[in-house]
């Protein structure tokens, strides 16, 4: 209870005198003297106050000491509260059972002794002290009884998800250990794998170390290639094989066995005796027991380049029969009438000029295939510049739009932005006739053909498209062969010409087709 609230004490009498001389006697910082001069009144403090102790005059006009103290006693709420009666009427017996029956705690008769009455009321005060420590205790026990409940409830609600966490967790833990042993089985098997491959490879591979380079480990076939001995190799710090780039922008000076990342690249190695070798050369970065290392893997394609030259050796004899086979058909048609005419002419004594100039259109004839079959060479020299392919499109298109006119067709040009390439213009324009004229010829009448250009990563790609009726499968597998032609008056020569073009160029020719036309596409690299 707090000490410095003071204690309500109720001081009832109908006589003003009786009530000074009470609050004289009982005064005291500590009480709070609450007067009435009636029952009545009395009843109304008791409702608002709650009292420590109640003085009551028995003898009083209207409600009487007695009828006052069982009214008090009467309501839940002040029935704890002591009554002492104060009077000076009859001290008989009887008198004071009535004010015991009322509900008192004391009877003091008048005059009192002012000492006995303060040690009373200061006994009650006491006691009501006691009384509100114990309530408060109360309640302080019933909350602090709540607040452990809601303390055991949440911890009985987190013991609940704490119990499920660990439920969860146990089932991660298996989950993951389940996923770890899979995990180890396939990494065992995976280096059992690739130990096997390792091993029976038959491209050379070496394992060397990022730190000082040196050899960790290297299979059977690098040994057989090189003529090495294993002993002699591993520990080593530098590379052995004298490994040289062929690409020109490469560089020559490095390590290329210490390089993180090659695909393919072309090399020249050389052996133990000093042989040289070609291969493509493929390195891949890889963690192995804690250390960093490259697996350098060399795959030998000098037997393979040998044969691939010997094949195209007879592919060139092959072809140089075909060729002349059919040179020696074309030409020898306008051969054969220059000779008739000749013939004729010796015979006769004069010759009219028109057989003259017939003479010569086909000499003239006999020229161009010569000079489109000089074309095909591969060893020709191009004289290729840095220049803007769009500007060769631009200047050939009035004439490939003459030509369109003539048999009621378009020409589209869809041009975009593209960097500039090394080309020689002459021979791209003939590139790009050959095939627009191509292409205007397999249209019938109204047919659009559309030029179109564009950039796409590291290439400059030109299509061609045409609105014919498309190129049949026979047809398109003998596309590019010299000679090969589906027209009457044709050399077959034209696409053979294109296809020489563009290898002299560096450059890719793909053909789609379908039966809504056809699509001629010639893919630069940019240098």
């Amino acid at each position: 209870m707090d000490k410095k609230k003071k204690v309500n004490i109720l001081l009832v009498d109908d006589r003003p005198e009786n009530l000074l001389t009470l609050e004289a006697v009982l005064a005291s910082p500590n009480y709070n003297l609450v007067k009435a001069n009636s029952g009545e009144e009395a009843l109304k403090h008791v409702l608002i106050n709650d009292f420590a102790v109640i003085l009551l005059d028995v003898q009083m006009p209207g409600l009487n000491g007695f009828d006052t103290a069982k009214l008090i006693h009467q309501r839940k709420n002040s029935s704890h509260i002591p009554i002492i009666f104060i009077t000076a009427i009859s001290q008989r017996t009887e008198n004071v059972h009535q004010g015991y029956a009322a509900g008192a705690i004391d009877y003091i008769f008048k005059p009192f002794n002012p000492e006995i009455l303060k040690s009373k009321v200061a006994a009650f005060v006491k006691l009501y002290e006691y009384q509100q420590q114990i309530i408060e205790q109360k309640q302080l026990l019933k909350k602090r009884s709540m607040e452990l409940e809601s303390v055991n409830a949440k911890l009985e609600k987190m013991e609940k998800k704490l119990l499920q966490h660990n439920i969860n967790l146990e089932k991660l833990v298996r989950e993951k250990t389940e996923e770890l042993l899979l995990a180890n089985k396939d990494l065992r098997q995976s280096q059992e794998r690739f130990k096997k491959i390792f091993a029976a490879s038959p491209s050379l591979i070496a394992i060397r170390s990022l730190v000082d380079g040196r050899y960790i480990d290297v299979n059977e076939s690098w040994l057989e290639n090189t003529g090495y001995q294993y002993e002699e190799i591993i520990g080593r710090q530098y590379e052995v094989l004298n490994l040289t780039a062929e690409n020109p922008n490469a560089n020559k000076s490095s390590d290329l066995d210490l390089q993180k990342s090659l695909r393919n690249e072309r090399v020249r190695y050389f052996t133990r005796t000093g042989e040289e070798r070609i291969g493509l050369l493929s390195t891949e970065k890889a963690e192995i027991q804690g250390e960093q290392c490259i697996i350098a893997v060399i795959t030998d394609i000098t037997e393979r380049e040998q044969l691939e030259r010997e094949i195209t050796r007879l592919d060139r004899l092959n072809l140089i029969g075909e060729m002349a086979a059919g040179i020696a058909h074309e030409v020898r048609n306008p051969m054969t009438t220059v000779s008739g005419f000749l013939q004729l002419a010796k015979s006769k004594k004069d010759i009219h000029l028109e057989y003259i100039d017939l003479m010569l259109t086909e000499l003239n004839r006999a020229n161009e295939i010569i000079k489109e079959f000089l074309t095909l060479a591969k060893n020709k020299k191009a004289d290729r510049k840095l220049q803007d392919l769009n500007k060769i499109i631009e200047a050939l298109y009035p004439l490939i739009q003459a030509e369109a006119v003539l048999t009621n067709k378009n020409v589209i040009l869809e041009l975009n932005e593209c960097q500039p390439l090394y080309l020689d213009e002459k021979e791209i324009r003939q590139l790009i006739l050959n095939i627009a004229l191509n292409g205007l010829e397999a249209m019938t009448s109204g047919g659009r053909l559309t030029i179109k250009t564009y950039d796409k990563k590291d290439y400059v790609y030109l299509d061609i498209q045409d609105e014919g009726c498309g190129i049949d499968r026979e047809t398109l597998e003998k596309i590019g062969t010299p000679f090969f032609t589906t027209k009457d008056t044709g050399t077959g020569l034209g696409l053979a010409v294109c296809y020489s073009v563009a290898a002299r160029h560096n450059a890719e020719i793909s053909i789609d087709t379908g039966k809504n036309g056809t699509t001629f596409s010639i893919r630069f690299q940019v240098n």
